[in-house]
């Protein structure tokens, strides 16, 4: 009995190969590049793939006396206070004289909470990664403040780094009067 059991477990591994389809050869996987197109003061820029926690209309805001000229204020978001940032300002040193900047981008790190004003909201761009170019000459105003970029037609999007734009000392520090170390001691 074990002998027929054997005989027909090695028929039916004979036909299993006989009739058995060869499995596809796995696609090769390349890998992609993923975030949202969005223009800063007139630059379109890149930002990747959870950088930003959201785009989203920007509120009216609340001047907050003695802060830097980049502050537009405070506005209402999700039932807080969101502090709105002017990326014309910020990035290029002056304002923009053209129609209000309608759009913002919230971003969300420790310590940090903002929204910052976009002249230009695109779409979700996908680039393959080994296209990113490390050494395009980015916009001087954004260059501290970027890490390669793809090409994309005509024109180079340079990836704005948000760890660096929450870094810089400046953005870190939103008032417009600083005390010297004379004040501080008489303040006390």
């Amino acid at each position: 009995m074990g002998g027929s059991a054997q005989q027909s477990l090695a028929m039916l591994e004979q036909r299993y190969r006989e009739s058995a389809v060869e499995a596809p050869a796995p696609a090769s996987q390349q890998m992609v590049w993923v975030g949202t197109a969005v223009g800063i003061a007139g630059v379109p820029l890149l930002v990747g793939e959870g950088e930003l926690e959201e785009v989203i209309e920007t509120p009216a805001v609340t001047v907050i006396p003695g802060t830097k000229p980049w502050v537009l204020g405070v506005g209402s978001h999700m039932g807080g206070l969101l502090p709105i940032i002017d990326g014309d300002v910020f990035f290029r040193k002056r304002s923009y004289g053209g129609r209000k900047r309608d759009f913002c981008m919230v971003i969300r790190r420790p310590g940090f909470y903002f929204g910052l004003t976009l002249s230009a909201v695109e779409r979700d761009m996908k680039f393959p990664v080994e296209a990113r170019t490390m050494d395009h000459p980015v916009d001087a105003d954004f260059a501290d403040f970027t890490l390669g970029g793809f090409r994309d037609g005509d024109r180079f999007l340079a990836v704005l780094d948000i760890d660096k734009l929450v870094a810089d000392s400046d953005l870190g520090n939103a008032s417009a009067t600083v005390l010297d170390a004379n004040e501080e001691k008489e303040d006390e």
